[in-house]
């Protein structure tokens, strides 16, 4: 790292990488770069590159941290069912199978779970599907009207049967693991061959029609030449709902198997699948849908992380696809974008009406039938306003990363919008969020 650093841009607490002790740190732009600078009293850090990109980091953090809200109204809790898999990768930040942990009852959550209706439940863990009542779980969450979706390997998936019955409980939407579609990313990645398995689950949950979404793991030097086969696989399968590109974590097996050298943040990654997407997604169409997205979580009261960064598709007859930003035009309306954010800091009811009139304007300028299916209209209906179903036609992407040692910034995990399901005191409780690094470093519990 260079010596005689630029204008501090902001300061935060980071974890020190030798003694995992929270530490200052300092976020600086130098030649067209930001880095993190860690100031441990007693370890040397090496400088960690944020983004190779200053404009984009310096104007969206800028966005993120004018228009997030303080408090919000939680309505997505994830709950570790199970510390169990029937694998062991080697990326895995949990650490699976270690231990006699045992799995949490479902008798604790009956009480908390009928009082959080219309909410949506992640059922997750080492692998959700190896717990023997994951059928009934669903059952009491869908009692309640709340969405249920299982973070899952897939291996049980193959067996449609299984799936079938999972649905049948009302089981609606899977995230399934998958790296790509070369057996030897997966002897890598997951320490077995897996492709086979994962193409015949991915089949069954497109017979059953259940929204999918695919957990992508990128390691540096393992999987970028999958992404294109990646994409192209999930614009062409409709029932494919969101592609969640995530960099390598050094938590758990991940900071055993693999060096350092290895580290991806979000920016870098963003630039990898510009690369490999041959200019078809670019920097400046993510740029400009996530400013759009916080002006809507803002809108709405809702945090989510800025670690993981997000661009819509919308899918086109002939199996090609078009950028979010693209179809409604967001370059010409970007002004509006930062006049809301002037806005908001002085009234935010204002600022709502305001932002909503100009994109419901813009809505309607043209294009309109192809933008009217790419809206989520069902968030009209009662308990759908934070949890609606994606449109067939739309596809999400997000490039992201969890903590970890190297990465950790507080101030970006005072926003995190995740929600936990978590035991105190022999009490179950449902968080607003984890922000607090301790936890997610021992409980593996950042997604």
């Amino acid at each position: 790292m260079p010596q005689n650093c630029s204008e501090i841009i902001r300061k935060t607490l980071s974890t020190c990488i030798q003694c995992n002790k929270k530490v200052n740190a300092d976020l600086v732009e130098r030649g067209g770069k930001v880095y993190m600078l860690k100031k441990c009293p007693e370890h040397e850090n090496p400088a960690v590159i944020v983004s190779n990109h200053a404009w984009y980091y310096l104007g969206l953090t800028d966005y993120y941290f004018s228009v997030m809200p303080k408090n919000m109204k939680q309505k997505r809790y994830y709950i570790y069912l199970s510390n169990k898999c029937n694998l062991s990768c080697p990326v895995c930040l949990l650490e699976p199978n270690q231990g006699n942990i045992p799995d949490i009852p479902l008798d604790q959550f009956k009480k908390v779970i009928a009082k959080n209706k219309n909410a949506r439940f992640y059922l997750y863990g080492a692998e959700p599907t190896l717990r023997t009542d994951l059928r009934d779980w669903i059952k009491l969450l869908k009692k309640s009207r709340n969405m249920v979706n299982i973070h899952t390997n897939g291996i049980k998936l193959a067996d449609y049967d299984y799936l079938k019955s999972l649905k049948d409980c009302g089981l609606d939407y899977v995230s399934i693991q998958f790296d790509g579609f070369d057996d030897s990313v997966y002897r890598q990645l997951r320490g077995r061959d897996l492709i086979d398995i994962k193409l015949k689950a991915l089949n069954n949950l497109r017979k059953l029609n259940i929204a999918t979404g695919l957990n992508v793991t990128i390691a540096k030097d393992v999987n970028e030449n999958q992404i294109n086969k990646i994409m192209d696989y999930a614009v062409k399968n409709r029932f494919i709902k969101d592609v969640s590109f995530a960099t390598l974590s050094f938590l758990g097996n991940a900071n055993k198997n693999f060096s350092p050298d290895t580290i991806l943040m979000p920016d870098e990654l963003i630039d990898i699948v510009e690369k490999e997407m041959q200019g078809s997604i670019s920097r400046k169409n993510i740029f400009l849908f996530q400013k759009l997205y916080y002006a809507f979580l803002s809108v709405l009261n809702v945090r989510r992380c800025y670690n993981f960064q997000h661009l819509a598709l919308v899918r086109q007859e002939n199996e090609k696809f078009s950028t979010f930003d693209s179809v409604f035009k967001l370059d010409r309306f970007e002004k509006e974008l930062d006049r809301y954010k002037k806005l908001v800091k002085k009234n935010k009811g204002i600022a709502s009406l305001y932002f909503l009139l100009k994109f419901s304007l813009n809505f309607i300028s043209e294009n309109f039938v192809s933008r009217f299916k790419c809206l989520p209209f069902d968030m009209l209906f009662p308990g759908r306003l934070l949890n609606a179903r994606i449109p067939s036609n739309l596809l999400l992407i997000s490039f992201g990363t969890v903590c970890d040692y190297y990465k950790y910034d507080s101030k970006v995990s005072e926003y995190c919008g995740q929600g936990f399901c978590l035991e105190k005191d022999s009490k179950v409780e449902l968080t607003d969020s984890i922000s607090d690094y301790s936890l997610f470093y021992k409980k593996g519990l950042c997604e």
